[in-house]
């Protein structure tokens, strides 16, 4: 049946069996040491108790005796068993000092029929334990119908969490017991759950729409040079190569964060000089520096800067950095390469003389296709993958990114590598 499947019944089953099972060995218990000490007394005062319910009988004084006793004459009694069955009460006889004087006879008259003193323990006993399960089943249902009600609410919320609508919460309980924790739990993981869908939700508009312009770039060309609007020459062939570079650029990107979320991008880590990497990367920039008339310095230092990375990645994350300055940087600014360490950590730093990050980007500048100027970024090229890949193939190498404003102005991009020492 349904409600025994609910966590306040079973438990006050349980809780009811435990006050059973508790009261029937303290009534077993109890019997045995009351027998084993009546068997203990001796044979006449076990019949007396056994008789007499364990008290003795109570008299009623005659007005003679009651005269003799003010007197202060000497009495007699002798206690003598009764020889009625209707009444087991000893008969008393009284005698004085007299011979003349008759004897009186005093007997109790017999009582209404009680229990015995065996029967009356066993009944408190059990109504004992009865009162014990009744308060052990009423605590427990208490008990178990605060505990059940948290528990109910999560089962419901997560059947509509099943269904899709990841707006739900449940009211956390106060308390740090496990189902307050749990409540807690459950509410944060709704949460997280709702904002990965945002973001995933966003991620493929951005995808849609990143592959959507350069697409829609070369259909409109080439439809025109098949109505014969346009020519077929070398110059609109370089424009299509062009847009067909950045889409083999996006999906290569992409497929590089797919791999890196599914735990698949393998790195070959091997010892290497992070300044001299750092060199070869400036180097090749250098024809794009000359071409936006940029200007490049390098800070690298005449010791080398050993650390444990793949060549080819932290090639790729330090040519995003300079990519990255360089397409913020006006006309006649200045980009800085640092490489430096110290007992630890090898720090590569990247400075450029652009326009600084706004203060509400600096949290999201590593996220993906986020991007502070967005037209501007679309003009010439940019995803919006860059800084993200940056940030997923250093945290794979066991570094760490970070990105500020310099005092000076413009943007500084830090990265921190474990030093490997030699």
């Amino acid at each position: 049946m349904y409600w025994l499947n609910r966590i306040e019944v079973r438990l006050s089953l349980l809780m009811a069996l435990v006050a059973v099972a508790t009261s029937l060995l303290t009534v077993a218990l109890n019997t045995f040491q009351r027998e084993r000490t009546f068997r203990e007394l001796p044979a006449e005062v076990r019949d007396f108790l056994r008789r007499n319910e364990g008290r003795p009988p109570s008299l009623s004084l005659t007005p003679e005796l009651r005269q003799m006793l003010a007197e202060g004459r000497e009495i007699r009694v002798r206690m003598r068993p009764s020889e009625s069955p209707d009444n087991p009460n000893p008969v008393f006889w009284i005698t004085t000092d007299d011979p003349s004087a008759p004897a009186v006879r005093l007997q109790a008259p017999p009582r209404l029929r009680r229990p015995s003193l065996e029967a009356r323990l066993q009944q408190n006993l059990l109504i004992a334990g009865l009162v014990a399960t009744a308060l052990g089943v009423l605590v427990a249902l208490v008990f178990a119908r605060r505990m059940a009600r948290p528990i109910e609410a999560i089962s419901a919320a997560a059947s509509h969490l099943a269904q899709g609508n990841l707006s739900v919460r449940i009211p956390a309980p106060q308390g740090e017991d496990e189902v307050a924790r749990l409540a807690r739990n459950f509410n944060h993981m709704a949460a997280s759950l709702e904002r990965l869908e945002a973001e995933r939700r966003a991620m493929i508009a951005d995808i849609a729409h990143e592959l959507r312009t350069p697409l829609t770039v070369m259909q409109g060309r080439l439809e025109a040079i098949q109505d014969g609007v346009m020519p077929l020459e070398m110059a609109e062939i370089d424009r299509l190569h062009h847009q067909a570079r950045l889409l083999a650029r996006l999906v290569e990107d992409l497929r590089t964060l797919s791999l890196a979320d599914a735990g698949r991008l393998n790195l070959l880590l091997q010892p290497l000089n992070l300044a001299e990497q750092a060199g070869r990367m400036a180097a090749t920039f250098r024809a794009a520096l000359e071409a936006r008339q940029v200007q490049l310095e390098l800070e690298l230092p005449d010791q080398p800067v050993p650390v444990q990375a793949d060549p080819d990645r932290l090639a790729q994350v330090i040519g995003n950095l300079l990519s990255n300055a360089l397409e913020h940087s006006p006309a006649g600014g200045q980009i800085v390469l640092q490489v430096r360490a110290d007992t630890t950590r090898a720090y590569l730093r990247v400075l450029d003389s652009g326009p600084g990050i706004p203060e509400e980007a600096l949290n999201k500048v590593f996220d993906r296709f986020y991007r502070a100027e967005a037209s501007r970024s679309r003009a010439t090229g940019g995803s919006g993958l860059g800084l993200s890949i940056v940030k997923t193939l250093v945290e794979l190498q066991g570094g760490q990114v970070r990105a500020q404003n310099r005092p000076e102005g413009g943007a500084l991009f830090e990265l921190q590598l474990p030093l490997k020492p030699t």
